[in-house]
Formats: structure tokens, sequence, C-alpha cells
């Protein structure tokens, strides 16, 4: 944890003006997707917020993220106003489909549909409840930050 994004940017190349482009092989992009899937799959850091659950922690224990796997419609995260940020990632072989809302989540009825490996960020405005379901079994993470 605590990878700066400075560096990994910088380590990209160069950023030209006008378009912003960034001048960096396929390598060195899917390394950066790794670091970026490994720091969610950690919990990101937010300073001066502290990480909460909203459902039932892993068998691990601790304060890390929390486990969902249910293949019928369930709550990921439960409303919260002084919700900072949310992440989803999907670990499990099956697909995750989530819902912003209030809206029971089905596998044709959703509002992002994570595959094994995906994550998702909640807009960081966006303090309301957030539903799922798994097409199969499967394992996914929730960090939410307050």
């Amino acid at each position: 944890m605590g990878r700066q994004w400075n560096t990994i940017i910088e380590s990209l190349g160069p950023l030209t003006g006008g378009s912003m482009s960034i001048s960096a092989n396929l390598t060195d992009i899917e390394a950066l997707l790794t670091t970026l899937q490994a720091d969610v799959a950690d919990g990101i850091i937010v300073t001066g917020g502290t990480v909460t659950s909203t459902e039932t922690r892993s068998t691990s224990g601790g304060t890390g993220p929390t486990t969902i796997t249910s293949i019928t419609y369930a709550t990921a995260a439960v409303a919260n106003s002084s919700r900072k940020g949310l992440v989803v990632y999907n670990e499990g072989t099956g697909a995750l489909h989530l819902t912003l809302g209030t809206s029971a989540t089905t596998t044709s009825f959703y509002s992002v549909k994570l595959n094994s490996g995906d994550y998702y960020e909640v807009p960081s405005n966006y303090t309301g409840l957030v539903g799922y379901i798994f097409a199969t079994a499967g394992t996914g993470r929730v960090t939410e930050l307050v």
C-alpha cells in the first residue's frame, strides 16, 4: 500500500503539451494496471479517513475490506452521508453486477458489471445504497472510506 501516483505516472514517460498524450509501451501500462489492482485489493488510504464495513467481515478478521458473495440480491453498502469513497473489487470468476440506488439488482438490471479482476470506484459524491448480485458463485471486496 502507499504507492505514490506521481511515481507511477512518471514511470510511464514524459507528458506532452496540448493533447496530453502519454508515451508508454504496453508493458508499462500493464504494470500500472497491476499496481492499481493491488492497491484496490489492499484497500485505499485516504488521509484523515477511516475504513468501515457494511456486512460481515471476511474470516481473516481485522479492519480490511468487506467480503460479498451473494447470488441473490444483497446490499454491498448501505446509504451513508459520511462516505468519502467506495471501491468494489471482483476477485471471483463470475460477473458481479452493481446497482446504485434502491432498485433490486439483477443480472439484466444493473448500473455496472464487473468481470473477474475488475474494480469500480463509486463516484465520490454518491452516498446512497449500493446493491449487488453475482451471476454465479463469486467473491468480491467492498471498501468504504468515511
